[in-house]
Formats: structure tokens, sequence, C-alpha cells
């Protein structure tokens, strides 16, 4: 009786460690690959493209001499334009396209930016820097300087340095 025992229990143990070794992580893998697979080739038999994600990076560098001030009844600010080829129809629908504010080669912020300064007379003020983007031939970025206290510079505001990121 007891040697039918343990041959059963020795039995149960072989079929055990054989059940537990056929299922090894690189398998699991494979079939998770292959569910993959299966799922990429019913989309590419539906015509639907898979998705891929492009981007470009244009440095635009504005210069004192190129703001020019805006001022009318309700408003004051000053803006720079710059023309953007690389904003397509198609970027400009079902992208996305995004501006940022660059301290140096190591910082960065996205616009809008806003920084509280004081001023000359002692009085803080605030300036923010923004942007839009327009379709056309050629497309084109405008970048704003716009202060608080609707005031302008004497001259020129600073030079500035953007980025613009294009997604699609």
């Amino acid at each position: 009786m007891k040697r039918k025992l343990v041959n059963g229990l020795s039995l149960f143990f072989v079929l055990l460690m054989g059940y537990s070794c056929s299922s090894s992580p690189s398998q699991d893998y494979l079939n998770e690959y292959e569910v993959r697979r299966m799922i990429e080739d019913a989309i590419r038999q539906n015509n639907e493209q898979l998705e891929f994600t492009y981007w470009k990076i244009v440095n635009v560098e504005v210069q004192p001499t190129h703001w020019g001030l805006v001022e009318n009844e309700s408003e004051t600010f000053y803006e720079a334009t710059a023309e953007l080829d690389e904003l397509t129809e198609f970027i400009f629908d079902e992208g996305a396209a995004l501006g940022y504010y660059k301290f140096d080669d190591n910082a960065k912020t996205a616009l809008p930016f806003v920084k509280t300064t004081i001023g000359v007379d002692g009085i803080p003020y605030t300036e923010t820097y923004s942007c839009d983007f327009q379709l056309g031939n050629p497309s084109t970025v405008t970048f704003y300087l716009e202060g608080s206290d609707a005031g302008r510079y004497d001259g020129n505001p600073p030079a500035a340095n953007f980025q613009v990121v294009l997604i699609w």
C-alpha cells in the first residue's frame, strides 16, 4: 500500500514538474507577439494605416528691430512675425503646433510665458510672451509681447529666442 502511495505521489510530482516547466516566459512573449501581429494584419486588411508620429523643430530668433509696436484705443503690445514654411494644412488641421520661449540652450518654457518684473520706477509689472499660427502661403508664426501696464519700451523690446515644435 505504501508503495502504491509513493508511486502515485512520485507520478503526481513528475506530472506537476513537467506541466510547470512546459510554460516558459519566452513562450508567453511569443504569444503576445503573435497577438500583436494578428491585430496589425487585421488593421492592414481593413485598409487602415498604422499611425506614426513625426515632429519638426524650428528655432526662431527675434531681434530687437523685429518687434513692431501695435497701439490702439484699447491695447498696446509688440509683435514679431516669422515665416513658417514647415506648417502645412495637414499639420494645422490634424497635428499640433506648440510654441516655447527659450531661456538658453538648456532651458525653455511653453507659451504663454508670464514673468513679473520691477520697473525703473519701482512698480512691478507683468510681461506675457505668447504666439499664434496662421496657415497660408507662406504660413507664419506671430510672437506677442504684452505688458500688464500697457507700457512701451524705450526703443525696442529685447531680443528673444523661441522654438516652434510641429507634431503630426
